[in-house]
């Protein structure tokens, strides 16, 4: 990373970053475009879930269940197919709660997919940002070594430089973190809502059946 004079600007910056930088900026960029994705995918698969889930499950309790299957069939959701899985099928309760068990991991694998990578970005992003940081500072000391008679504002410089990889990595990690976060937080609380439901329709199954 070559020291430059005071003026520095954002091209200066970036061509001081390396190719640290610009991976750390392509990889923002794949962040910014997994969460958008991860956003929209969520709100199609449980858009209104609660709702539906609240009606399945007052259904349920007045043991009007072809109430229920028919909700679950107009749903568009994830949440559909295990109310379904848990309508359907074997008769006994047990083997219910296994397919709605199967159904819900199902969603829950769906939900899932791509978070752990914004977990795995999340935690390398500092480092990789502190990596090019390093490599900044070596080249700062290197050239104050080579500028004969040059003053500590020669280092100064580089080192400035050199830091803009480590915060373009916390600048990746930041979002990556939130988002991860986020994201795992309304997958456990859809898991738990559909496990609760599941509970009351198998309860309004076995009530029925003892009639």
């Amino acid at each position: 990373m070559a020291a430059m004079g005071p003026q520095v600007g954002l091209k200066d910056i970036l061509i001081a970053g390396g190719p640290v930088l610009a991976f750390l900026i392509l990889l923002s960029i794949f962040c910014v475009a997994l969460i958008w994705e991860r956003w929209k995918f969520f709100g199609r698969a449980t858009g209104g879930y609660r709702d539906f889930l609240a009606r399945v499950r007052a259904a349920a309790a007045a043991g009007k269940l072809q109430d229920a299957a028919a909700l679950a069939r107009s749903h568009r959701g994830l949440a559909a197919a295990v109310v379904q899985a848990t309508l359907s099928g074997h008769a006994h309760r047990e083997e219910r709660q296994r397919a709605a068990e199967r159904a819900i991991g199902r969603a829950v694998a769906e939900l899932e997919s791509g978070i752990a990578t914004l977990g795995t970005v999340a935690s390398t992003a500092p480092f990789i940002g502190l990596f090019g940081t390093v490599i900044g500072v070596m080249r700062a000391f290197r050239d104050l070594a080579a500028a004969a008679g040059a003053g500590p504002g020669l280092v100064a410089v580089g080192i400035s430089e050199a830091l803009i990889c480590t915060a373009a990595g916390l600048l990746v990690a930041i979002p990556s973190v939130a988002a991860f976060n986020h994201f795992n937080q309304r997958i456990l609380r859809f898991q738990e809502d559909l496990g609760w439901t599941v509970d009351e329709v198998l309860d309004g199954l076995s009530e029925r059946a003892t009639r």
